[in-house]
């Protein structure tokens, strides 16, 4: 250990001072300020002016094509902005768009890190539209899911747009000290011209943003106010069942709750939470050996949680998802049971989040989530007897984070989550600790960390571990990284996380190079080279070996291009695939390439196209995709995105039996289908929006996979094909494996942001998702056939309001 820490100490050794960082007072006042975008309070005359912005983009470092003016000041229970951002009316894109989504309009912004510690930033823009829009950001990450209730205006003028920014400190997280010196920038884009241009130059060769922000000076004496919420709910349902001709009226309430404990530290609950307005899942026709990770989409879940993602170990999507005994309903049914019920998903009780960070900068994280117990319903139809199956216990899940922040972005993090389940179910426990440290200028990183996975049953308990270590250029136009991973054979973190690479060690490394400065028909341009090595742990044996190289740049029109390949020139030793312990199938050698185009969003009509092809070193095997994506912009009201994804693989080899039970044939030997397989994906989205606190989405999606078997082997122990017997014909001659997926969704949202933090949201969502064994169809008889299932349909409205404990008590006490 005391060689490594003089090998790090070493390495940082060199470093030189940061950059310069400009300077902003701000200033403090006791007028009542009127959010309407006019500037026109007295103290806005007297405030200093942040100016001179410099382009971040498209050309790196040259000053910004237009004059912007900021200024700031702040009383007891809010920091104000105001803005001038200097344009001909005549020019300037007001596009409207949805909240959180900046749409392509022009707009402002400004990111604040209290702290000064270059580690989180809280981020608030406003579009020319008027439309909002607000980010968490940190180290490696922005969280665009995060929301903060504030308020803001703009206004437009012949020569200049103006906007006014009105933050409570409630939104905010900062230290108490009396006299405090924030991180500050500020950002402006100017559409049609691609510009981003910030106060404190944001140079594209540092780490991040918030890396490279500005200082704000002169705030003192302010103190956090009662951080208290409420946002109760009231929801309806009409939902129709297509398959049994059934409608069911449903109503649900709940509440969330937010409370500052101080001026750091947050506590955020769910009580009975609902999430049935959520976007459908893009589900698929898995064939692989590995979990489908999907996105989470539930707010609760995405907002506010950066520390909580601290080592990749926290998959939320696992709180009120599929019960881990789901199938256990199927097994050990007599010939005259059936199941009856069997819910897929199971309930969320209530959920908590405690996140903040001291004033030395130890961040603390404290989740903890509780699912109801879910219960299959077994009915005999002989003697009209019900039982019922455990699917899933009563379970508990726990995360809790410690990051301490260090000098220049650098951090140390220990991270632990629990499963906790009720009666005889197994629990689980995962350890970790990791550093992340760079050098002064932040050139330069070295990381690392270890976990520890632990599963308890009734009499054993399975350990594994994980490491990863490495080290890299983090910034400049030449980019480098070595990295080194091992997981051992019984690491398990996926009962909250979500972890399948196991058993292996792998060397990763990575050179890139970066152009920012605009040269012949190019803005700018960049170009990698990368590498992966892995063996196998037990039995030890080489697994892997895969080269990755890619280039890609924006030209001086604004249309954005790549292409990329990929070799990989050694035989692989797939010990995934065959889905049994110890086996390995021989991955044959091959080679990728592909490309993308997109061109100038800021257009009425923009492209974008993708397109990858596959070789194999195998007989008549390969694969081709394409993607074609045009997007319309009718109006600054209406826009409308079209998107068709083809993938089409000839000779595709995958196992198709890993579980025998009596079936006569191979002994435990897994059987490997040869197949042919067609994917298509279209989807259709839209919206129109009234003003920038209503609107319409639309989105539908149509998800169409078939695949045809045409041969099986079975795998010996050297990972290659021998004959069977097996067919993968049933007694009437039919495929056993022949498949042919459709999901077709529909989500149609009316949304209504009647004030701030609250809203009204009226939802349409329409499902059908079926199986069947017909691969002759073309598309146009698949999808004839697939309007004859029958549909879900549901209706749903839900009314959100949010009282901030503060704003009624002031107003209260006025009255």
């Amino acid at each position: 250990m005391k060689q490594l820490l003089t090998l790090l100490l070493f390495f940082f050794a060199f470093v030189a001072q940061p950059a310069d960082r400009k300077e902003l007072g701000a200033i403090r006042i006791n007028n009542e300020v009127d959010v309407d975008g006019n500037l026109v309070e007295s103290f806005w005359s007297s405030a200093q002016i942040a100016t001179d912005f410099t382009q971040h983009k498209p050309v790196a470092g040259a000053n910004s094509l237009k004059k912007t003016e900021v200024k700031v000041a702040y009383d007891n229970q809010a920091i104000y902005i105001g803005a001038v951002l200097y344009d001909n009316i005549d020019s300037m894109t007001r596009t409207l768009s949805q909240r959180d989504d900046l749409g392509n309009a022009d707009w402002f912004g400004v990111i604040f890190d209290p702290y000064n510690s270059g580690t989180i930033g809280f981020a608030f823009l406003v579009t020319s539209a008027g439309v909002q829009v607000d980010e968490l950001h940190q180290v490696d990450n922005i969280d665009a899911n995060w929301n903060a209730v504030w308020q803001s205006a703009v206004a437009i003028n012949q020569d200049n747009w103006t906007v006014e920014i009105k933050i409570p400190f409630s939104a905010l997280r900062f230290p108490s000290d009396a006299q405090q010196t924030w991180g500050i920038n500020f950002a402006r884009n100017i559409r049609r011209k691609r510009e981003q241009s910030f106060w404190n130059f944001y140079d594209p060769k540092g780490i991040n943003l918030i890396s490279q922000l500005g200082q704000l000076k002169g705030i003192s004496d302010i103190e956090s106010p009662v951080r208290l919420s409420f946002t109760p709910y009231l929801s309806g349902y009409i939902n129709h069942s297509g398959a049994s001709n059934m409608t069911r009226f449903t109503g649900n309430g709940g509440m969330d709750l937010k409370y500052g404990l101080n001026e750091s530290f947050t506590v955020d609950m769910t009580l009975i939470p609902d999430f049935g307005q959520v976007q459908f899942d893009n589900n698929v026709l898995n064939l692989s050996p590995f979990e489908v990770r999907y996105n989470e989409r539930r707010q609760f879940f995405t907002e506010g949680v950066e520390l909580f993602t601290k080592g990749d170990l926290f998959y939320s999507r696992r709180i009120g998802g599929s019960p881990i005994l789901f199938n256990e309903a199927y097994s050990n049914l007599d010939s005259n049971e059936y199941v009856e019920s069997n819910p897929s998903t199971v309930r969320l009780l209530n959920a908590t989040k405690l996140s903040g960070r001291t004033n030395y900068g130890l961040g603390i994280g404290f989740f903890n989530g509780i699912v109801a117990e879910s219960k299959a319903i077994i009915h005999n139809s002989l003697t009209d007897e019900r039982r019922e199956v455990v699917t899933n216990p009563f379970t508990n899940y726990n995360v809790f984070v410690l990051d301490q922040n260090l000098k220049n972005n650098s951090s140390v993090t220990a991270v632990n989550t629990s499963v906790l389940r009720e009666g005889h179910a197994y629990d689980a426990n995962v350890s970790l600790v990791g550093f992340d440290l760079y050098s002064t200028e932040q050139k330069y990183n070295a990381y690392g960390q270890f976990a520890l996975s632990q599963i308890y049953s009734i009499d054993s308990t399975d350990l594994g571990h994980s490491t990863n270590f490495g080290i890299g250029k983090s910034a400049g136009q030449f980019l480098w990284d070595l990295n080194y991973n091992e997981s051992s054979q019984n690491y398990n973190p996926n009962d909250l996380g979500y972890f399948f690479f196991t058993n292996q060690r792998t060397i990763n490394g990575r050179i890139n190079y970066n152009i920012y400065e605009s040269f012949w028909k190019l803005y700018r341009m960049w170009s990698g080279l990368s590498f992966t090595y892995s063996r196998n742990i037990n039995p030890e044996r080489f697994a892997n070996f895969g080269l990755n190289g890619n280039v890609g740049g924006t030209f001086k029109n604004f249309m954005t291009a790549g292409l990329w390949t990929q070799i990989e020139p050694i035989i692989t030793f797939d010990y995934y695939e065959p889905r049994v312990i110890g086996r390995y199938y021989e991955y044959p050698t091959n080679f990728r390439f592909g490309g993308f185009i997109s061109s100038d969003y800021s257009k009425p009509f923009s492209l974008d196209m993708d397109a990858g092809f596959f070789k194999f070193n195998d007989h008549g095997r390969y694969l081709i995709n394409l993607t074609t994506s045009p997007r319309i912009r009718f109006s600054d009201k209406l826009f409308v995105v079209f998107s068709n994804f083809i993938n089409f693989e000839q000779n595709d080899e995958g196992a198709a039996l890993t579980y025998f039970f009596d079936l006569p044939f191979d002994g435990v030997d897994p059987i490997f289908g040869i197949r042919d397989r067609f994917t298509t994906e279209n989807t259709i989205e839209a919206s129109y929006i009234f003003n920038n606190k209503m609107g319409i989405t639309f989105r539908l999606r149509h998800y169409w996979s078939k695949v045809k078997y045409n041969a099986f082997f079975a795998l010996d122990d050297a990972g290659r094909f021998k004959p069977t017997t097996y067919t993968g014909l049933d007694s009437d001659n039919n495929s056993l494996h022949d498949n042919s997926y459709d999901a077709f969704t529909i989500d149609l949202v009316y949304r209504w942001v009647f004030a701030p933090g609250s809203e009204l949201s009226l939802v349409w969502k329409n499902s059908i998702f079926a199986s069947s064994q017909e691969i002759n169809n073309n598309y146009f008889q698949n999808f004839g056939d697939l309007t004859t299932n029958p549909a879900n349909n549901t209706i749903s409205l839900k009314l959100l309001f949010y009282i901030d404990y503060w704003t009624l008590r002031q107003k209260l006490r006025k009255d």
